[in-house]
């Protein structure tokens, strides 16, 4: 894992990844989905996470959702301390509107705002040369 002059850790960009990063650093939002089944795959994987087809395609996901879970973080592992500025980090699982679900750093929200049910949209910070990564905000 490489890391960035903030000690951040940056993804480990493969063959498989290689779409969802670049398509984020475009600022698209591109998930896996499975041409069988209909099914979006997030982490991408080399099947369908519901039947298991090998027949994939990255596809444009919704770039608005609704807050399923969400989590606070208000410490870092020792390891990351690049991430003490971000203190405290917002982490959501989110449905998309399409119907995926993924999960993601929620932004421009104080904590004690955020709530189950919340409406977000996805927005992209670039984290190196080839990749983006895509963090969500509530909408107005």
């Amino acid at each position: 894992m490489d890391y960035t002059t903030a000690n951040k850790p940056l993804p480990t960009i493969t063959d498989l990844t290689r779409p969802f990063w670049t398509a984020a650093k475009a600022g698209r939002l591109v998930l896996q989905k499975c041409d069988h089944c209909g099914t979006f795959n997030f982490h991408p994987k080399a099947w369908c996470i519901n039947c298991g087809s090998r027949a994939l395609t990255w596809t444009d996901a919704q770039p608005t959702g609704t807050v399923y879970s969400f989590t606070i973080s208000r410490s870092v592992a020792m390891n990351y301390q690049g991430w003490q500025a971000d203190l405290p980090v917002l982490m959501c699982l989110i449905d998309l509107d399409d119907g995926a679900r993924l999960y993601g750093q929620l932004a421009d929200c104080r904590p004690e705002d955020i709530r189950i049910g919340m409406r977000v949209t996805v927005w992209f910070e670039s984290i190196s040369d080839e990749a983006g990564i895509p963090k969500f905000r509530p909408l107005k």
